[in-house]
This record gives structure tokens, sequence and C-alpha cells, in this order.
């Protein structure tokens, strides 16, 4: 039985910003997000979601979040963290492997 796996690159952004952002301005604004907003205690309570280059959300799982806000709070740039995020099915749902930051 083979598993499916995807890997999503972007911006990471907090599960509550992604809502308040109007749709057309989500790109942008997943560029100037900061560090210090997606490590507010309420935004990493919301979770995460990736927005991609070409303007796609990946939302993550719960289990994700723990690892994104470990490479966040590493992280030496104040804004516009970009994220590879690598995740693979099971129970036909899918569960994130593995989160390193791009440059």
């Amino acid at each position: 039985m083979s598993t499916d796996t995807e890997t999503v690159e972007g911006y990471v952004m907090d599960a509550g910003c992604i809502r308040k952002n109007a749709r057309d301005e989500l790109l942008e604004n997943a560029r100037s997000h900061t560090r210090d907003c997606a490590l507010m205690g309420h935004c990493v309570e919301s979770g995460y979601g990736i927005v991609t280059e070409d303007d796609r959300v990946t939302m993550l799982d719960p289990e994700a979040t723990p690892a994104v806000v470990n490479v966040v709070e590493a992280s030496g740039r104040d804004k516009g963290i970009r994220l590879r995020v690598t995740r693979e099915e099971r129970d036909s749902a899918m569960e994130t492997t593995d989160v390193t930051e791009i440059e």
C-alpha cells in the first residue's frame, strides 16, 4: 500500500490571520506576516496554513503546530517566513511529517 505524500512551500500564517484577511490580499499579507504575530498565543492555538506564491492556501493539521512553532521561533526573519512542509496521507487525512524553513 503506497502512501501519498506532498510537499508544500510558502509563507506561514496562522489560521486566525488567514481567516481575517481579504482573499485577494492574502498572498501580499502573508509575505509580510510577522514572526511575532505567528507566535502569539491565540494565533498558535488557531493552527497554521501555508500561502503559496501562486496564491493557494493549504491548512496544516493540528499536529503540525509544535513543529511550525519551533521553526518559526528559530527563524532569523522578522516577517515573511517561508516553510517547506512535507505531508503524508494517513487514515485518509494529510499529516505533516516535516517542517523546514526555506530562504
